[in-house]
C-alpha cells in the first residue's frame, strides 16, 4: 500500500510539473492557489519545473539505495513480489521487465531534457518570491527577456 501511494505521488508531482503547473498559471481561478504554493515551490524547488524533476529523480534514487542497504541487512526485505503485482497489472511480459524499468529512466531523462529546452528564464528570476516583484522589478525582468529574445532571434539569423 505504502509503494502504491509512493507512485501515486510522484506520478501528480510529476504530471504537475510537466503539464499542470504551465497550464494552472494561466487560469485567473487558480491564482490563490499559486499565492498559497509560491513559498513552498521557492523553498523545495525553486519554482523551476527542471529542478523538480530532477529533485523527483535523485529522491527516488535515494529510496532504491535506501532499500538495497538496507537488504543487505534485513534478508527478509523482498519486494519482487510488489515489483511483480505491479508489473502483472500493467500486463508487462516477463521478457521485457527490466527493459521497461530502464526505458523509464531513459524517458525521465528526455522529459529532463524537455524541460530544459522549455526554460526561458535563469533560475534567479524564476525564483522570485511574487511579494518581491515591485513594478520596477517586473520591468527589469521584461528588459531581460526582451533583450535574451533578441540575442535568440540574432543567433537564429546568424546560422541560416
Amino acid at each position: 500500500m505504502l509503494w502504491g501511494i509512493l507512485i501515486a505521488v510522484v506520478a501528480v508531482v510529476a504530471f504537475y510539473a510537466i503539464w499542470g503547473r504551465q497550464w494552472l498559471k494561466k487560469q485567473p481561478w487558480a491564482q490563490k492557489f499559486f499565492a498559497l504554493v509560491d513559498p513552498l515551490e521557492l523553498t523545495l524547488f525553486k519554482k523551476s519545473e527542471t529542478i523538480l524533476v530532477g529533485r523527483l529523480l535523485w529522491i527516488s534514487g535515494l529510496l532504491v539505495t535506501v532499500y538495497d542497504a538496507a537488504a543487505v541487512f534485513i534478508s527478509s526485505l523482498d519486494l519482487t513480489p510488489l515489483t511483480t503485482r505491479i508489473f502483472d497489472w500493467l500486463q508487462v511480459p516477463l521478457d521485457m521487465r527490466n527493459l521497461l524499468a530502464t526505458a523509464f529512466i531513459g524517458i525521465l531523462g528526455l522529459l529532463i531534457n524537455q524541460l530544459r529546452m522549455a526554460t526561458t528564464k535563469p533560475l534567479e528570476l524564476v525564483a522570485v518570491p511574487a511579494a518581491a516583484v515591485t513594478p520596477e522589478v517586473a520591468e527589469t525582468m521584461a528588459a531581460a527577456d526582451e533583450a535574451k529574445q533578441q540575442a535568440v532571434a540574432a543567433v537564429a539569423e546568424a546560422k541560416h
